[in-house]
């Protein structure tokens, strides 16, 4: 009775990988067929029939998608730690681990990908296929939780370190605005006082202006002229008074630059003279030593 259970929940196992196969293989022939048929109604008249698919990937651009993986950086990959383990709940700290724990990230999806799709291939060779491809996609989900809560704690601690620098720049900004504001509070209240300043001294200008017009008004207007007159004589006469004396004082700056020069001059020629004494001497002293010695 267990046997036959056996052989009967191994028949129905078969089956069903069979039938997942077929169903597969149909969708795949219909999205083709499918695909044909639309490529030949968008066809336009008297246009050859387009080229097969491989002439058409080689004419038309490549869609640029993530680099080949090579098997021995797949196992390097591979070898090294779940990314969960390299980075437990905690350990990011910094701008640059949260960006090398989102590159390794990156890095080790693709593996994932790429090993997910390894292993489907490898499933279509094996009897239970459906099973095989329930088994490698339940890897791929596994492998991918583990990335995606490194990633999520990676993206959560720069978009905190995003907003603290934008606060730390409001700070900095605020504390700026403050001084600035404080200065020109300085600068505002100073000018006010310049200017109560210059309206208290025009003041007392005009005051004293006003005496001298409230002391002056019996005075005859011909008195004042003649004061005016009398005290503008004054100052030319001491002007006059001093007149010999700056004269004086130019004859005797201008003498002492002529005695300076002349002293200049004196020392020149002294000089030149005591050089010319020194050659003479010289050449007398060479006249005399080249001489022959008579006997």
């Amino acid at each position: 009775m267990n046997n036959n259970q056996m052989d009967k929940n191994y028949m129905q196992g078969f089956f069903a990988d069979a039938n997942a196969v077929s169903r597969l293989s149909c969708a795949l022939m219909l999205a083709w067929a499918a695909g044909a048929a639309s490529a030949q109604s968008s066809q336009p008249a008297g246009v050859p029939a387009a080229q097969p698919a491989a002439s058409a990937a080689q004419a038309a651009p490549a869609v640029q998608g993530p680099a080949p993986m090579t098997k021995a950086r797949l196992d390097e990959l591979e070898a090294r730690a779940p990314l969960s383990q390299r980075y437990p709940t905690g350990s990011i700290k910094s701008d640059e681990a949260a960006q090398k724990a989102l590159d390794e990230a990156k890095e080790d999806r693709h593996a994932a990908e790429v090993r997910y799709v390894i292993d489907q291939r490898a499933c279509y060779k094996k009897f239970l296929v459906a099973s095989c491809l329930e088994q490698a996609k339940e890897r791929k989900r596994v492998a991918e939780k583990g990335i995606k809560q490194v990633e999520n704690e990676a993206n959560v601690y720069q978009r905190q370190a995003t907003v603290d620098e934008r606060d730390r720049s409001l700070a900095e900004q605020k504390v700026k605005d403050d001084q600035d504001a404080a200065r020109r509070l300085e600068e505002q209240k100073q000018k006010e006082a310049d200017a109560a300043r210059k309206v208290k001294e025009s003041n007392a200008k005009n005051r004293q202006v006003q005496q001298r017009i409230d002391q002056n008004k019996d005075v005859p207007p011909d008195l004042r002229i003649r004061e005016h007159e009398a005290k503008v004589r004054q100052q030319q006469a001491e002007e006059a008074a001093k007149a010999p004396e700056r004269a004086a004082n130019a004859a005797a700056r201008e003498q002492r630059i002529k005695d300076a020069e002349a002293h200049r001059l004196d020392v020149e020629r002294k000089k030149a003279e005591n050089e010319r004494e020194r050659a003479e001497r010289k050449k007398n002293q060479e006249q005399s030593g080249a001489a022959p010695v008579v006997k």
